[in-house]
């Protein structure tokens, strides 16, 4: 028989999974960091769909978990859609970067665009990071 518990406790392990699902596609590129460093160059879009599948797909995972436990959402503040808006501007990064290799079959070096990119998403999520810390100061406050 399945009790509510144990529904409950299988929405709390999807949204734990996703998480980990989200730290395992940006984890993704260690290996690529560490060949580059040592001088190999490793195809970039032999690692891409890897990032994508974990990054996009646990934070799907983890958002379909947190509607089913009602959790509601952080509240939208300034710091909340600034850091959206960072994250949104750190992957449209990758759009000119496509479009000359894959279209234009351009000569592209990922190193370019990957400083953009990581400063837009970390950026973001440092936003993200800062508006729920005060948020929470806030509600502690009251």
């Amino acid at each position: 028989m399945v009790t509510q518990e144990k529904l409950i406790s299988n929405v709390v392990l999807r949204y734990r999974l996703g998480i980990i699902l989200m730290w395992l596609g940006v984890f993704t590129w260690a290996p690529f960091i560490f060949l580059r460093v040592i001088g190999e160059r490793p195809p970039f879009l032999l690692f891409l769909p890897f990032h994508l599948i974990g990054v996009i797909g646990g934070s799907r995972l983890r958002s379909a978990a947190r509607k089913e436990l009602d959790m509601m959402p952080p509240p939208k503040n300034l710091l909340h859609m600034a850091g959206h808006s960072l994250i949104l501007l750190g992957i449209l990064v990758w759009a000119p970067y496509l479009y000359l290799k894959l279209v234009m079959a351009q000569p592209v070096e990922v190193m370019q665009y990957l400083p953009f990119h990581l400063t837009g998403v970390l950026g973001g999520v440092f936003l993200h990071g800062l508006g729920y810390m005060i948020e929470r100061y806030a509600r502690r406050g009251k």
